[in-house]
């Protein structure tokens, strides 16, 4: 009975680390994103533009030039406003036992597509709300069958929801783990490193 309890609490230990490491990367995203388009001047045929294409792969939803017009002050609110976001769940991560300096690090690596395209993609947009039910369920707070109905996504082209792709998004979280724990393992070796290679004072001088 003490070892199944045991098992649980990792369980839900687990799903709050996942979920604190994935928001962190969503405001970080929007962070750079916002960070990005301040570098960039936007016309109004720019914006047109972007609109028609958007209106074309993304028919179920009408877009407008004026949607793809940025205010810099707007932007600098939203980019403060995702900073804010972003250093609260690395605070809940560290609670769940990941760093700051490696939650960061996987960011960056995440961000700069040196990893998973699925997480860059869309993942970090559905994954919180299917990990926030997970939490729920294994705290007994929803049945089974809700939790099943969370677990949907939808779809860039015609915004339908669809049966989530469990088998991928096990594989995800996995590869998300491993990850987090390569950083975290190469910082505490470089850390080593840098202690062991520190020159010992000469007694005689």
């Amino acid at each position: 009975m003490y070892t199944l309890k045991v098992k649980h609490a990792n369980r839900i230990i687990r799903v709050m680390r996942l979920f604190a490491i994935i928001k962190a990367y969503h405001h970080y995203t929007m962070m750079e994103l916002y960070r990005e388009s301040l570098q960039v001047e936007n016309t109004w045929k720019d914006a047109e533009h972007i609109s028609d294409l958007m209106n074309m792969f993304m028919p179920y939803t009408e877009f407008s030039p004026t949607d793809f017009l940025h205010n810099k002050n707007e932007i600098t609110d939203g980019a403060l406003e995702d900073y804010e976001e972003f250093k609260k769940w690395t605070e809940m991560a560290v609670v769940a036992d990941v760093s700051e300096r490696t939650l960061t690090a996987f960011c960056k690596n995440m961000y700069n597509l040196q990893s998973f395209s699925i997480l860059n993609a869309y993942g970090h947009i559905f994954y919180p709300d299917w990990l926030m039910a997970l939490f729920l369920y294994l705290n007994n707070a929803i049945s089974k069958t809700e939790l099943q109905k969370t677990f949907v996504e939808y779809s860039m082209f015609t915004g339908k929801p669809k049966p989530a792709d469990i088998a991928q998004f096990r594989k995800v979280i996995i590869e998300i783990e491993e990850l987090v724990s390569q950083i975290a393992n190469k910082q505490t070796n470089r850390e080593i490193k840098r202690k062991t290679n520190i020159p010992c004072p000469n007694i005689n001088t």
